[in-house]
């Protein structure tokens, strides 16, 4: 059974009745009348409220900030167009700016999703190497300057350098590129990047939230939030 949240369900419904006023005004060259409405009318101007309530609602909000934002001038437009007549342009621009808006919410969702898992690729652990032996030590205990060994399949616990040893680690999860790239002695590396099949010592330069990827996240989610507040 598909799940269909409400709001797409109000979506879906105004899609439709645009698309059949759309048929109604364009398509159909003698139409009814019912006292000086046509049934266009009554199809898109319903279409044109029911996807444009949720635009007003944040327009009055806007307002009440005394900030002219985009869901204002769209909520004008479209009154101003129901006033001129122009049902379809109503509903058509109420309709696609909603649909727009859903659009990015949903890439949003996904955005968030996928920085979720980008932070729980961390490791939560991390062995660090001392002249008493190897011992596992929890990531927020690590410091800087420690050694830390990665073994082959362990992803990188650290942003550092790599002090001994040499691998090809797969740094996807930052970089977005597929083909692991080779790492030596004095080559840099991140944290959750994956150590492919060489033993690897690495020089802790900086871990938790001022590691690499916690900054990524911490930018894309002040960006998603400013772009939300605007």
């Amino acid at each position: 059974m598909i799940h269909v949240s409400p709001r797409t369900a109000v979506l879906i419904g105004a899609g439709f009745l645009t698309g059949i006023g759309a048929v109604f005004q364009y398509l159909l060259t003698e139409q009814p009348y019912l006292g000086p409405v046509t049934m266009a009318a009554l199809v898109l101007v319903p279409a044109a409220v029911i996807a444009g309530a949720p635009v007003a609602r944040h327009a009055a909000a806007a307002l009440s900030r005394r900030i002219l934002s985009i869901e204002v001038l769209v909520t004008i437009a479209a009154i101003g167009a129901i006033y001129l007549g122009e049902y379809f342009e109503a509903a058509a621009v109420t309709f696609l700016f909603s649909f727009g808006g859903a659009l990015e919410g949903g890439a949003m969702r996904r955005t968030r999703r996928a920085l979720q898992d980008l932070w729980h690729s961390v490791p939560s652990t991390a062995t660090v190497v001392t002249e008493a032996g190897e011992r596992a030590v929890p990531i927020g205990e690590v410091q800087a300057g420690d050694t830390v060994l990665v073994r082959p399949g362990e992803r990188i616990p650290v942003d550092g350098a790599v002090v001994r040893g040499e691998s090809a680690v797969d740094e996807s999860t930052i970089t977005g590129e597929s083909v692991p790239g080779e790492k030596a002695v004095g080559d840099t590396v991140f944290t959750s990047t994956l150590n492919r099949h060489g033993v690897l010592y690495v020089s802790t330069h900086k871990t938790g939230t001022d590691s690499i990827v916690a900054r990524i996240i911490a930018r894309v989610e002040e960006a998603q939030d400013s772009r939300t507040r605007g």
